[in-house]
């Protein structure tokens, strides 16, 4: 077999899993589904599955890397489409498509996390595209917002860092579940915070 036709053959054997895995997924929610039977539904072995998922956790952080692609897009369009609004407005609005991801794939989010191993890099989201992606957007409009001048000079990406940290699905989580917040109002608290970014004495 060419190495051309092993790549494509690979290329289907990804995209078939992810499909099965997707639909399987939606049906019955990712916890219940084994991998035993991703394979049997998307009519491969089990070896084949295992030769390229260890275990389901490293399936859905493919699915995750899917999935961020996506997000990306979305973000980018909706900055197009809103780049003559207020800079704090834009800001809301990515914070708007994080939570609403979080809310969409939580299941995986949970799965991937639990199965990962902690010296497993490909876990690690700060080494990923989708972090240097959202810290390089909000760094970009938070220059917009923050006042800054010679004695104290404002670090952006630090604050995009700081903003990053603080949306993570562990915390996410905990103030929807424990302390019993709305998305909505998670939406509404974040975008109350970024005025404070906005206020010249911030800065000082």
């Amino acid at each position: 077999m060419s190495i051309r036709r092993e790549r494509k053959d690979a290329l289907e054997h990804r995209q078939l899993i992810l499909r099965t895995a997707h639909d399987l997924f939606s049906e019955h929610g990712v916890q219940p589904v084994s991998m035993h039977q991703i394979a049997k539904t998307a009519g491969i072995g089990q070896a084949t599955l295992y030769r390229r998922y260890a275990h389901k956790g490293d399936l859905c952080l493919d699915m995750l890397y899917d999935y961020s692609h996506q997000l990306m897009n979305q973000i980018n369009l909706f900055l197009e489409e809103h780049r003559n609004e207020p800079p704090a407005f834009r800001l809301g609005g990515i914070v708007d498509h994080w939570v609403d991801a979080i809310e969409e794939k939580a299941d995986l989010i949970i799965a991937m996390e639990s199965k990962m191993s902690c010296e497993d890099d490909r876990g690690n989201f700060f080494h990923s595209p989708m972090y240097r992606f959202f810290r390089d957007r909000m760094s970009e409009i938070l220059s917009e917002m923050l006042v800054s001048d010679s004695q104290q000079p404002i670090d952006t990406d630090f604050a995009a860092h700081s903003i990053i940290c603080s949306m993570s699905p562990i915390g996410y989580f905990h103030m929807k579940q424990e302390k019993g917040y709305t998305v909505e109002q998670i939406k509404l608290h974040f975008r109350r915070l970024f005025t404070f970014y906005a206020h010249p004495r911030m800065a000082q």
